[in-house]
């Protein structure tokens, strides 16, 4: 329950755990103490205590895949054989009482400290500064949602000649949708022809960014339109854009389309570094490395470069359904300005930032983050498929992948294998996860 004000940090989504939930597990464990000094057994059976606690008890609300593998991970830490043994400190300062006096027990958690440590969660340090910048988030967000918007006395603008100016700017800066005759051709052009599965999956990046550049284009001009001209009625998804604009936020019907973004401005800047990318990979071939984050479907990205692998392995008679992705962080580390080709086989990924720790270019693994370092960029990450036969598995962290700081399965894309020397079980606590965008 403490986990949840740490935001997705603690839980991908905010479960409402209580008394009821803590009750139920200490009925359980008082009648399988019962049911085992009746059978005469040593010790509980801690398979049976893990699975009713993690999977029936608190695991009966949880509905992530990733929440449901993070209650596994502390059923199993905490109970398990040592748990009975004398002296057991949970965290330093935290020591069980060996006693059978509720007197002492009351006492020792009286003791605690009255302001708990993100560390005895599992958390690195750092979560505590997460949770400060949540709250300043919602507390900012509140302030600006009650502020007036009609304009005062004086030479202020109003909102509606602020929006303008808005509308003004951004129309000078939007690209021009790409043309579908001009696409067709270039496509073929290109190595392999248009029948290739990533330039499929360019075509499909290209349909869809032009949706949005279309959207956005006669949205600026219709709201141009209402407020200077008066030709058009400002009414309906017009008023909602209005206030949104002014207010620095996306249009919902803009959002229906696109990406998630923290403001108008990161978005628009998002837009043109699609652009600038898919154009350049129509018009100049195959880009070195792939910004996975421009991507409307990253999933389906990945699938494609998992058919090329296999088409390429085709003498090898290499079954798709038998080809697993793998991935591994460039050793020594690069940027994408630093790639000279691109691999023979696989992609080079770049754009994606560690939350929960970081990543040592110099010990070539995963470490705990630096203090008041809450996302560190990750260099250049090879990708490519593999027989799963082939995969290597041990000392590495599957780590979940989204497109944005709100790990809910709408924005997960995958989970890619990354290098550890300590055991999962810590990374998974850490809250570890891969992010296309902090913002």
């Amino acid at each position: 329950q403490e986990r949840r004000k740490f935001g997705p940090l603690g839980w991908n989504i905010r479960y409402e755990f209580n008394q009821s939930d803590l009750s139920a597990c200490v009925q359980f464990l008082q009648n399988h103490l019962m049911e085992m000094d009746a059978k005469k057994l040593a010790s509980p059976t801690w398979a049976t205590v893990t699975y009713m606690i993690s999977s029936i008890q608190y695991g009966g609300r949880i509905t992530d895949p990733f929440d449901e593998l993070l209650m596994d991970t502390y059923a199993a830490k905490y109970f398990n054989e040592s748990a009975l043994a004398k002296g057991l400190a949970l965290y330093p300062g935290y020591v069980v009482p060996d006693t059978t006096e509720i007197a002492e027990f009351r006492g020792a958690i009286e003791k605690l400290p009255a302001q708990e440590s993100p560390e005895i969660f599992g958390l690195h340090s750092n979560a505590d500064l997460t949770f400060r910048t949540l709250a300043v988030a919602d507390l900012v967000e509140v302030v600006i949602s009650t502020m007036p918007k009609s304009g005062g006395g004086g030479s202020g603008l109003t909102p509606e000649e602020t929006v303008d100016k808005i509308c003004e700017d951004l129309l000078s800066k939007v690209p021009l949708a790409f043309v579908n005759e001009i696409t067709k051709e270039l496509l073929k052009k290109l190595p392999g022809g248009s029948s290739q599965p990533l330039t499929v999956h360019l075509r499909q990046e290209i349909d869809r960014l032009n949706i949005i550049i279309n959207l956005t284009t006669e949205t600026l001009r219709n709201l141009r339109l209402a407020i200077i001209a008066g030709t058009i009625a400002l009414a309906g998804d017009l008023v909602e854009a209005l206030n949104k604009l002014f207010n620095a936020n996306i249009p919902s019907t803009w959002l229906k389309f696109s990406w998630d973004s923290a403001t108008i401005g990161s978005w628009f800047q998002g837009l043109l570094h699609r652009f600038d990318q898919l154009h350049k990979w129509l018009n100049t071939g195959r880009p070195k490395g792939y910004w996975l984050t421009g991507f409307f479907n990253p999933q389906g990205f990945l699938t494609a470069m998992k058919q090329e692998v296999n088409r390429k392995h085709s003498s090898d008679k290499w079954a798709l359904d038998d080809v697993v992705m793998t991935s591994e962080v460039t050793h020594p580390p690069k940027e994408f300005e630093q790639l000279r080709e691109a691999p023979s086989e696989g992609v080079y990924v770049y754009g994606l930032y560690l939350e929960g720790c970081t990543w040592s270019g110099k010990e070539n693994k995963l470490v705990d983050s630096e203090p008041k370092k809450l996302f560190t960029p990750l260099p250049v990450l090879y990708v490519t498929g593999v027989q799963q036969k082939d995969r290597k598995s041990q000392n590495t962290f599957e780590t979940p992948t989204y497109r944005v700081k709100s790990r809910t399965g709408q924005h997960f894309i995958t989970t890619f294998p990354l290098r550890t020397e300590d055991p999962a079980s810590k990374w998974i606590m850490r809250g570890v996860a891969l992010l296309c965008s902090v913002d």
